[in-house]
């Protein structure tokens, strides 16, 4: 019996204090309505800064002018375009001077000479007027092709033959006038036989290969006509 009421006045406390907190308590449905600020904040968008692209710069091509390839052919000389080599017999006989040298002979020989002849162009003759040069495009005159050089090879030359004639004294001077009368021979030997032509055709190559590696791209080579 005393459980059952100590129980009933602590249920009885428990409710008291309970109703109390409840009418202490706020009604929050009574509350105003806090106001909502919206705050708006502009939102700064980066704008894309213009990169100027540098514009390509035009390379620009030299264009060789008349004296820098005058120049340059000046410094080739002697053009040396086409070389023949060849062999030649040459007889030669002195002249008998008295009527012993015709009885018992003068002084003779044979000489069996072997050299060479070489063609070709002197470019040291072009001149500034010989060149026109129009952008890559260029106009060459020659001069005429000539003989630049003929020699005997004195190791593949010798003397075939001698003879001289009962009490006569040699000749020192025979065997060299022998020589430079096969030098003589090999050089008109070398014409009979177009070696101007053939020097021409081989210096129109060659120097529109040289022209080319200068840069031009339209050549055109002419040869002058030989002075009379």
């Amino acid at each position: 019996m005393m459980i059952a009421v100590a129980i009933g006045i602590i249920a009885f406390q428990f409710g008291q204090q309970a109703t109390v907190a409840s009418q202490n308590s706020p009604d929050l449905s009574e509350r105003p309505a806090l106001p909502v600020i919206v705050t708006n904040t502009p939102t700064q968008t980066s704008t894309p800064t213009a990169t100027s692209t540098p514009r390509p710069t035009s390379t620009s091509t030299p264009t060789p002018t008349p004296i820098v390839v005058i120049t340059k052919i000046d410094s080739l000389g002697q053009l040396e375009t086409t070389e023949y080599a060849m062999q030649t017999v040459i007889d030669l006989e002195n002249e008998p001077s008295n009527l012993w040298e015709r009885l018992a002979g003068s002084d003779k020989l044979m000489l069996l000479a072997e050299g060479e002849v070489i063609a070709g162009f002197d470019l040291t003759k072009v001149t500034e007027a010989d060149i026109v040069v129009d952008g890559t495009q260029v106009t060459l005159a020659l001069p005429p092709a000539e003989i630049l050089r003929s020699r005997i090879d004195n190791e593949r030359t010798q003397v075939y033959q001698r003879e001289t004639g009962l009490f006569v004294r040699p000749d020192t001077t025979l065997e060299s006038r022998a020589r430079q009368l096969a030098e003589e021979a090999l050089v008109e030997w070398a014409i009979e036989r177009d070696i101007f032509d053939q020097a021409e055709r081989d210096g129109r190559t060659q120097l529109e290969n040289f022209l080319r590696s200068l840069g031009f791209t339209e050549i055109t080579i002419t040869v002058k006509e030989e002075e009379s």
